[in-house]
């Protein structure tokens, strides 16, 4: 009876060191913080690390860096889906869209159900997410107090794959 209480006991401590193992270092959600504007060069870098997809939701579109970090995703044979909104201040959005679309990038205008599409976040390779207060702007990266994380956690990316999904089909 000893002996199999002794098993028992080696057993419940060799469990609850994999399973801290397990959550702590192999399943556990990976967030970085991106602050602007010290680190905005973290955001081409992310786009940068993608092989399969970016999906791209967020308001404005404006910096060069950005566009040619998504060139270059493009050119590696990344897909690449982007929803920008058509109702902001000025006409750089709508430039951007036509000069995105003239060289072959899918971009879409967010959908009128929202009075604005306002989300600002970047998914890549459907694993991580960059969601936060950065527009895709010179300013946003460069000069402005931005702040947004980066998420790799599997359960908190499928929502914004989810939310993303439905957007473009509402999309035009």
């Amino acid at each position: 009876m000893r002996r199999d209480a002794t098993f028992v006991f080696v057993g419940l401590i060799l469990g609850l060191s994999i399973h801290f193992l397990l959550s702590e270092f192999v399943f556990s959600p990976v967030i970085t913080a991106v602050f602007s504007p010290e680190g905005g060069q973290k955001i081409i870098d992310f786009i940068d690390t993608a092989e399969e997809t970016i999906d791209i939701e967020i308001y404005v579109i404006s910096s060069r860096d950005v566009i040619e970090a998504l060139e270059r995703a493009k050119a590696r044979g990344v897909s690449i889906r982007i929803i920008i909104e058509r109702n902001t201040l000025g006409t750089k959005n709508q430039e951007i869209y036509r000069e995105l679309a003239s060289k072959g990038f899918n971009v879409r205008y967010a959908s009128d159900t929202y009075k604005l599409t306002h989300s600002k976040f970047i998914l890549v390779d459907g694993k991580a997410v960059l969601v936060g207060s950065h527009n895709l702007s010179n300013s946003a990266l460069t000069k402005n107090r931005e702040a947004s994380v980066i998420i790799r956690d599997r359960g908190s990316v499928e929502e914004f794959l989810y939310v993303f999904e439905t957007d473009w089909l509402l999309a035009y």
